[in-house]
């Protein structure tokens, strides 16, 4: 099985682990992947707010390269999936963009969620996995972006999505059920409205507290990003103690496999999972 590789901005920076874990996940599920060469930034979070033009510019180039490439496409981070599925949607409706940009629509765009589900990838978790996972409660975070918009990203169930769910069962974790799968986190208010982004993260944070979760698990970068770092600001400003891990689904998916370069993704955490993955006995 083989895919073309859009990384994007921030799997290039502040999540490597994501980059790092997703690619030996591959590797190990016998999917081969070929990044895009010389992509570009995709545009998220803000040329689409700023300029119509640029919003399907910057990931019409990109997906001219994988169609040309002749694979479908995987973005795992849900920022640039959504803009390359709409950057998509609107070459395809718009002749001006065609003419452009000649995108013809061969090729899928997928996130890593929707190709890690694949009926082909999910049916050999059991058989690479080295490890159960069993004893550790999570609970399944899939954000905004993972869903949302409905007839961009076209979701399974944009209220109850469960492809992650269902990884994690497989692997052995107790999945927690929980009301704010699909709540924002108020990512993309980092630095306008900081005080929205702690009263949104925290509410996240205090209910996974309160369903005694082990940790959030995730595949939103922006979402992993926010919920880790601001836990020390919310401890400050509530006088509650939070240390809640924030992990990637495959990173936990690396642990299942007894993948060696698991510790090395965790040092990258500000929330450090060691200390609850070594006392379930996975590290």
């Amino acid at each position: 099985m083989k895919f073309s590789y859009y990384p994007g901005c921030t799997l290039k920076g502040s999540a490597q682990e994501l980059d790092e874990s997703f690619r030996n996940v591959c590797n190990r599920l016998g999917v081969s992947l070929t990044e895009i060469p010389d992509w570009t930034c995709c545009g998220a979070s803000s040329a689409h707010m700023v300029d119509s033009f640029l919003e399907s510019a910057l990931p019409a180039r990109d997906l001219v390269t994988a169609e040309r490439m002749g694979n479908d496409v995987v973005a795992p981070c849900a920022g640039c999936h959504v803009r390359m599925k709409a950057a998509s949607k609107r070459i395809m409706e718009d002749e001006a963009l065609r003419d452009r940009f000649p995108f013809k629509g061969d090729i899928k765009i997928m996130s890593g969620m929707d190709m890690l589900y694949l009926t082909e990838l999910r049916s050999r978790l059991k058989e690479i996995r080295e490890k159960s996972l069993e004893g550790l409660r999570v609970v399944p975070y899939y954000g905004c972006l993972a869903v949302r918009p409905v007839e961009v990203v076209e979701p399974e169930d944009p209220e109850n999505p469960m492809q992650m769910d269902r990884i994690l069962e497989a692997l052995g974790a107790e999945v927690v059920n929980w009301p704010y799968k699909t709540d924002c986190c108020g990512g993309s208010l980092a630095l306008t409205r900081t005080d929205l982004v702690l009263k949104l993260s925290g509410k996240l944070l205090d209910m996974a507290m309160m369903v005694k979760a082990d940790a959030i698990v995730t595949l939103c970068p922006m979402c992993q990003a926010n919920l880790d770092t601001r836990q020390a600001d919310l401890s400050k400003e509530t006088g509650r103690v939070y240390q809640m891990p924030i992990l990637f689904l495959t990173e936990l998916m690396g642990v299942a496999f007894n993948d060696s370069k698991a510790a090395s993704w965790f040092d990258k955490h500000m929330v450090s999972p060691k200390n609850v993955l070594a006392g379930k006995g996975f590290m």
